[in-house]
């Protein structure tokens, strides 16, 4: 009961005002998010993208303030229902984007996408909420891992053979 609190409280403070984009980033409008994410901006943009049972998503992160360095990416999934088989600085579908165990450099100002890819466990993925947190240094070399966004649940993210919300 506690989690399922936990996840429509976390649904309620990042659902708002996000877009779903089921495109390649170049395609992608950020929309502003009226929440920080502590030293990191989420933009509201957000990805996704099918290939049979695998399905990954994504969301696009703002740095706003000095060169920080993006060290890893840490996916948490609360209810279970996915298993991650990778993650990336990069949005989906985009084949060449860097693992996401390597640092990136990031540039004041700059967005990054992060993304995750998943086996879906369920017949739908529709329940289950996804976080991305990232560890970084920021422009001072201080270590710092920030909350950058993520799905309350994947309800109305499209996936073949559920119904959509």
């Amino acid at each position: 009961m506690t989690a399922v609190v936990a996840v429509l409280a976390f649904a309620a403070g990042i659902g708002l005002g996000y877009q779903l984009h089921n495109r390649p980033a170049k395609t992608a409008q950020p929309q502003p998010s009226a929440e920080p994410a502590g030293s990191l901006e989420t933009t509201g943009a957000r990805c996704s993208a099918q290939n049979g049972n695998r399905l990954q998503v994504g969301v696009q992160v703002r740095n706003p303030g000095g060169e920080a360095v993006f060290q890893g990416l840490q996916v948490d999934l609360p209810l279970g229902g996915l298993r991650q088989i990778g993650a990336t600085w990069g949005a989906c579908g985009q084949l060449s984007a860097p693992d996401a165990t390597v640092e990136l450099r990031v540039a004041p100002g700059a967005t990054v996408w992060l993304s995750a890819t998943f086996d879906v466990l369920d017949a739908c993925p529709a329940p289950y909420p996804v976080r991305f947190t990232v560890a970084y240094l920021d422009g001072a070399g201080v270590a710092k891992q920030d909350l950058a966004g993520g799905f309350g649940d994947l309800g109305d993210v499209p996936y073949s053979g559920c119904p959509s919300t």
